[in-house]
């Protein structure tokens, strides 16, 4: 075991209900990287966190603000809520918060609107042998766990370049940018 403290990271994750079996497969994937980092305790928030009779919205507000990124999982059914658009998106589209999109399902970058998101780079896997990168949704079940682990780098790349912990320190940088 490794006599290093690992940083907490805080992410929220807003995503389209519509995609719930998707999403909840793939973020067991992501569990299984986040768990085994050697660097960072990953702590997620999404919305299956909110308890009976409690003020949802509120819940996902006070989510957004403590989070130190947002894990944005973008589809159709994602772009194409009001409730994610006016609510979620604001935070992370504005750079107040940092956000990484991850294509979920297919998006046309030229006929949907994107609600601020063409602004951002949206995960993809990028594989030799595929004519372009594909959202998670269109990949077979073994490139899915290799969707997963490069995302999961990335993340990790991103996070190395933002969060350096001093001694004494839980975070010495600021939140990903």
């Amino acid at each position: 075991m490794s006599a290093r403290k690992k940083v907490k990271v805080n992410f929220f994750v807003s995503y389209a209900h519509r995609n719930k079996k998707t999403v909840f497969q793939f973020l067991e994937k992501m569990k299984d990287h986040f768990s085994a980092s050697a660097r960072y305790k990953y702590e997620m928030w999404d919305d299956r966190a909110i308890e009976i009779g409690e003020e949802w919205s509120e819940e996902i507000q006070t989510a957004i603000k403590s989070c130190d990124f947002g894990l944005l999982l973008v589809s159709p059914a994602f772009l194409g809520s009001k409730y994610i658009e006016e609510s979620e998106l604001p935070s992370f589209i504005s750079g107040n918060k940092a956000c990484i999109p991850v294509m979920m399902q297919p998006i046309d970058f030229a006929r949907h609107d994107l609600k601020g998101l063409e602004k951002k780079q949206i995960f993809r896997l990028d594989y030799d042998g595929f004519k372009e990168p594909r959202p998670y949704g269109d990949c077979k079940p073994k490139r899915r766990d290799t969707f997963a682990l490069e995302l999961f780098k990335k993340i990790e790349e991103k996070l190395d370049k933002n969060f350096k912990p001093g001694p004494g320190n839980k975070r010495g940088g600021s939140a990903p940018s």
